[in-house]
């Protein structure tokens, strides 16, 4: 008779051990409302394999229903800010990594992730680079989905010409280049912005803005970050940038420099490749790491899903956001090679037929993001401008870089009121 009771006892804490799962099971209902690139909703492989991976979670949880809206790269970010400003807005919204959730996490407009998971286990699931995006005052913001970074584009037939090989150090790199530029060649084609030279400051242990303290900090004039800038300047001084960098505000413009043999060398990223092989599939180059300088580094790029602050179903909304970037639904990011900004993510199986990739892929341990603080689009428009004065002649290295530093200390202190 004891024996009989004790057993019943186990079962009835077995069964009341169960519940709370089956109760939290049950509470996934509800509608969420999602905004995401248009490209995610094409009727193309990408937008189907997306499309599935939302009906698929709508399978897991019947009493939940999802809408996605469509918005372009540009408009997306300016859209959900106006939007929650007013109280509304959709419950997620995925973002450029490239410090767009600082400016909302800034604004009170999304939940931090700590409510729903802590720091340690965010950690040991996404890569430092992407998860240290969406980081504003010491609390993580975003949830990264895919990242990229940049790498070093190098027409082999051009080197293999001159006698050169493609080089690794920043020693290298400018010798190249003086061989390059004196036998009447294009050097470097870039973005016309600060992403590829964030590079060189990280490659010389300089953050350009320190934000690991109270309040951000500009050191890009700490003695690291003049040893990168005079590295910069020195490279421009030459004519490393060709003519074309001037009118590269989109990277069609990169491509095609690239790809018609204007210049030698491109930093850019993975999808870059697409956009060369279409204008010359013939060209002969490679794809590889940047330089190293002090150290290995390269720029991050990528896109996050932030969970906004006026959702009426947070739970919701972080379980659907784990869902999405979980391996289960690696197959949304396979059409387009993308690559889930996990630690766990295997590369060797995304890159399979795109071995040329690899070396890009194999930075990504040590990316870097942009400095996680307010506004980082005038922080990008303020190195630009100082790149483009050398590049104009109005200004030298030691010029540039007082009116630099100054710039970005005035910008700070407009932001941040110290």
């Amino acid at each position: 008779m004891k024996r009989g009771l004790a057993w019943i006892l186990v079962l009835m804490m077995v069964l009341l051990l169960a519940a709370p799962a089956a109760n939290a099971e049950a509470e996934l209902t509800g509608e969420l409302t999602l905004s995401v690139g248009n490209s995610w909703l094409a009727e193309d492989a990408t937008g189907e394999a997306f499309k599935k991976a939302i009906s698929q979670y709508e399978e897991l949880h019947p009493g939940v229903k999802i809408t996605a809206q469509g918005a372009s790269q540009q408009d997306i970010k300016e859209s959900f800010q106006t939007a929650a400003l007013a109280g509304g807005g959709v419950d997620l919204v995925i973002m450029d990594n490239s410090g767009h959730a600082i400016d909302l996490a800034a604004m009170g407009l999304l939940l931090p992730l700590n409510q729903f998971i802590t720091d340690e286990e965010l950690e040991s699931i996404y890569q430092p680079g992407p998860l240290n995006s969406g980081k504003f005052e010491g609390v993580y913001h975003s949830v990264p989905w895919y990242m990229d970074c940049c790498g070093m584009y190098c027409n082999t037939d051009r080197l293999n010409e001159l006698g050169l090989t493609v080089p690794t150090t920043w020693t290298e790199f400018e010798t190249a280049l003086d061989k390059v530029i004196g036998a009447g060649y294009g050097g470097i084609i870039t973005y016309k912005s600060a992403y590829a030279f964030y590079s060189y400051f990280y490659q010389n242990g300089c953050s350009v803005i320190d934000t690991t303290g109270e309040a951000p900090q500009v050191v890009v004039d700490s003695e690291a970050g003049v040893e990168a800038w005079n590295y910069i300047t020195r490279l421009i001084g030459k004519g490393a940038l060709v003519e074309s960098f001037k009118e590269a505000t989109s990277w069609d413009k990169v491509y095609e420099s690239f790809a018609n043999g204007e210049a030698t060398f491109l930093l850019g990223g993975d999808w870059c490749k697409t956009g060369i092989d279409k204008i010359n599939p013939n060209l002969n180059y490679s794809i590889n790491c940047m330089v190293e300088g002090k150290q290995k580094a390269t720029i991050l790029g990528g896109w996050t899903w932030n969970i906004n602050a006026n959702t009426k179903n947070p739970a919701l909304a972080y379980d659907f956001v784990r869902y999405i970037t979980s391996e289960a639904c690696d197959f949304v990011l396979a059409p387009e090679g993308k690559n889930a900004a996990r630690a766990d993510f295997d590369l060797d199986k995304a890159l399979e037929g795109k071995e040329v990739l690899k070396p890009l892929a194999e930075q990504f341990p040590y990316t870097m993001a942009r400095p996680a603080i307010i506004n980082e689009k005038t922080i990008d428009e303020i190195i630009t401008d100082a790149i483009l004065t050398v590049v104009y002649g109005q200004a030298d290295a030691e010029q540039s870089m007082k009116t630099l530093a100054q710039s970005l200390r005035d910008n700070i202190k407009d932001n941040y009121g110290a």
